[in-house]
């Protein structure tokens, strides 16, 4: 494939505010800020404050690390049940969800004191 061929996926997709409609009411200026805000946002940031959260008594991890160890996996064959990995993966979504909506609404109230 040369160079006149590629094409960058990302040129070619629409963003979250491309799939409203244009007869927009309150609640959709206030989704279209939000979704203004959230493209702001660092994701290196949004990384630590995960990391900070799996890095607690709380975490969704401690459960799988617990089971390892106490019941050793075959050496370069981890196991694990596909039920705990959904809800391992769920929790990591809520957990990125929330530092994300964190930080939009933080930015949003900044904003909002600003002159």
């Amino acid at each position: 494939m040369n160079d006149a061929q590629a094409f960058l996926a990302r040129d070619f997709s629409l963003s979250p505010t491309d799939l409203l409609p244009d007869d927009c009411e309150d609640a959709d200026v206030q989704w279209l800020e939000y979704c203004r805000c959230a493209a702001t946002v660092d994701r290196q940031h949004v990384l630590e404050c995960v990391l900070s959260d799996l890095d607690s008594e709380t975490s969704p991890l401690f459960e799988l690390i617990d089971s390892a160890i106490q019941e050793p996996h075959e050496p370069g064959r981890p196991r694990e049940n596909i039920t705990v990995l959904a809800r391992i993966g769920q929790a990591m979504l809520e957990l990125v969800a929330k530092a994300v909506d964190d930080q939009v609404n933080l930015r949003m109230a900044c904003e909002v004191i600003q002159p």
